[in-house]
């Protein structure tokens, strides 16, 4: 069911953006923590389509901390979410402003980085 929904997703982003190419940025670091007695939900997955930044929860998070800063180390968005359900993805519209940028999600279950450009 996951999967699907997952499947779902990516086919909605590639379709919807018409000339526009959807790219999945890798994010690194750890997820998960052998002292969370219950398994560790599914890593967040990132995307930017333009200037646009989207983050797909595949599992109810709560308190999903999201810092986006530029090559500078100046924060252009910060911000913590929660998601009630499954398949949630929170977009941020970021300023069009070209350049090398860094997005930080932290949780109790980890930290994640990824590295993105907005380009021309």
């Amino acid at each position: 069911m996951k999967n699907s929904i997952y499947v779902v997703f990516l086919l909605t982003l590639l379709f919807s953006t018409h000339a526009y190419a959807v790219e999945q940025i890798p994010v690194k670091g750890e997820w998960g923590d052998d002292r969370i007695r219950s398994s560790a939900p599914e890593r967040p997955v990132v995307y930017i389509n333009n200037n646009v930044l989207s983050i797909y929860l595949t599992d109810a998070l709560e308190s999903l901390n999201i810092v986006i800063a530029d090559s500078n180390g100046l924060i252009v968005y910060q911000d913590c979410i929660s998601s009630n359900g499954s398949g949630y993805i929170h977009t941020i519209g970021l300023s069009e402003q070209l350049g090398c940028y860094t997005v930080t999600i932290t949780h109790r279950y980890g930290c994640l980085t990824g590295l993105f450009t907005i380009e021309p």
